[in-house]
């Protein structure tokens, strides 16, 4: 980590929130870094653990932001990406250990692959480094997301580059050009797939992905969100659901009845919910949709009219969903 901004390459955004413990294995693990070109930008989202005093006794180099509440990961690194420096942003979790060659790897990838804007590290379950955490991120067309590789293995299959759609926003690079092409993280999201969002409307303008299996990173699995599972379960609802009406091309809507599937599983999540005892996060998920439709539509048109790529490209990314009404039945 630099003291100084003089010869800043990259900038590690790092939000947080009452994770002391977490970045008693994160930051060391940065200081150990062999790429030293980087200063490290951590955005504390109100904090009552100590956090903030740990930072500034401890990494008093790094450039802290201390907000007076939790505002959430996108309005965290929105703000963190407006006050560093870097061309390449990297963004970390806290609940991670970032291996000591993965900020080289990464920003190598940047300078090597013209062709792409985001870069996905290779994410490895802390507790047990030989399963993949995530090799990169996939939707599907019903608008599930998840993380490429989750509990495999690690072996050959993951030791290759190569183009990905989507990178995680636990553990990827993205050049500065992308966010002045696209805007940053859309903060009505608050904290899950924002990273979706985001990649779909950056490769939606032509900034491709790729995947660096030389960037390793371990990665505590939802280290922050097990606290309020509840809340956690009313965000990725309500988020997947907005990125749909948002990001999903019109093709992909309409082809093979894909809208009235979408629509099956958005039902079928209801009543998950209901029978799981979380029907008040059902119903306030729906609700935040329907009294956001409005501005929902009208930031689709914008983000629609804007893509530049072929429609057929994005699709082709999206991975099938077969959907059985016995499966519904049976979920």
């Amino acid at each position: 980590m630099l003291a100084s901004q003089r010869s800043v390459k990259a900038s590690v955004i790092i939000p947080n929130w009452n994770g002391e413990k977490l970045l008693r294995v994160c930051l060391p693990s940065l200081k150990k870094q062999t790429f030293k070109q980087f200063e490290v930008v951590i955005v504390d989202n109100g904090s009552t653990d100590g956090s903030v005093d740990y930072i500034k006794n401890s990494f008093p180099e790094v450039k802290l932001v201390v907000l007076k509440s939790n505002s959430g990961f996108s309005h965290a690194v929105n703000l963190g990406i407006k006050i560093c420096v870097g061309e390449y942003i990297i963004l970390i979790n806290n609940d991670t250990e970032v291996e000591k060659d993965c900020l080289k790897f990464l920003v190598k990838a940047a300078d090597r692959r013209k062709d792409v804007g985001m870069i996905a590290a290779k994410m490895l379950k802390f507790n047990n480094p030989k399963i993949i955490d995530s090799a990169g991120d996939w939707i599907d067309r019903v608008g599930h997301a998840g993380n490429i590789g989750q509990g495999k293995k690690d072996g050959i299959e993951f030791n290759r580059a190569g183009f990905c759609f989507l990178v995680t926003g636990g553990g990827c690079l993205i050049k500065r050009q992308v966010f002045e092409s696209i805007g940053f993280f859309d903060e009505n999201y608050f904290a899950y797939m924002e990273d979706v969002d985001f990649c779909l409307r950056a490769q939606m303008r032509g900034f491709r992905g790729w995947y660096e299996p030389g960037a390793v990173i371990r990665h505590v699995h939802k280290a922050t969100s097990s606290r309020d599972i509840p809340f956690t379960e009313y965000l990725q609802f309500r988020n997947m659901t907005q990125t749909i009406i948002r990001d999903f091309p019109s093709k992909l809507l309409f082809r093979n009845f894909n809208l009235l599937l979408i629509i099956l599983v958005n039902l079928n999540t209801v009543l998950y919910f209901f029978k799981n005892g979380f029907w008040k996060e059902a119903l306030k998920a729906e609700a935040f949709i329907l009294l956001n439709f409005g501005r929902l539509i009208s930031e689709r048109r914008k983000i629609q009219s804007a893509i530049t790529v072929s429609e057929e490209y994005l699709i082709e990314n999206f991975r099938p969903k077969r959907i059985t009404f016995y499966g519904l039945l049976k979920k």
